[in-house]
């Protein structure tokens, strides 16, 4: 184990898995197809469905899928980007999203994080 302490951060990391994988089997190391269906399916009209991403991932491309299949592409689907000076954008879209039965889909929360405590008295 001496030899993981002069390891670059992402070659632990590797060899970490590669351990893990033998030792106890590749379910551990992969994460579960993500479902959309089964989450839209648990979801309710007043709870956000909340997307935890990797780098690089994007679930944009299913959730204009799951839209087109429930009708609320379109206008009905609206997306936006956070960001600096957003956040009441953002408001005006959620209410006029819940009086309308629109879908709004925020983008880059990690950029406004300050905003999201706002979410709850929206």
């Amino acid at each position: 184990m001496m030899l993981l302490k002069f390891l670059r951060e992402e070659r632990m990391i590797f060899f970490i898995k590669e351990f893990v994988k033998t030792e106890l089997g590749p379910i551990f190391i992969e994460s579960p197809p993500f479902d959309l269906d089964g989450a839209y399916e648990d979801s309710r009209s007043m709870t956000p469905i909340i997307f935890v991403l990797s780098p690089g991932a994007s679930p944009i491309e299913q959730l204009i899928s799951l839209a087109k299949e429930h009708d609320m592409d379109g206008p009905r689907f609206k997306i936006l980007s956070l960001g600096r000076g957003q956040g009441k954008i953002a408001e005006k879209m959620i209410e006029n999203g819940r009086r309308n039965g629109e879908w709004i889909c925020l983008q880059n929360c990690h950029l406004a994080a300050s905003w999201m405590s706002e979410l709850e008295r929206i």
